[in-house]
């Protein structure tokens, strides 16, 4: 089993200047596990303000692992 973090961005609300939001998963993760990541991140929306750092799910698919935000951004 390949293990990588797992990158991607997610849509949000209330930002004057963002429509998205980059995001990684905080260890490493299988690979077969990340179309279905992909389908459930795709569903979420964030508000502002989000610090480098947040998680915006928590446990992800059971698997332990949480999808934080990296980049801090202000409304």
């Amino acid at each position: 089993m390949k293990t990588e973090y797992y990158t991607s961005v997610i849509r949000i609300k209330g930002s004057k200047t963002h429509n998205m939001v980059p995001v990684k998963s905080d260890r490493p993760v299988d690979r077969s596990y990340f179309i279905d990541i992909s389908k459930v991140l795709s569903r979420i929306y964030v508000g502002v303000p989000l610090a480098k750092g947040d998680i915006i799910c928590s446990n992800i698919l059971n698997i332990g692992v949480n999808i934080i935000v990296t980049k801090t951004v202000e409304s």
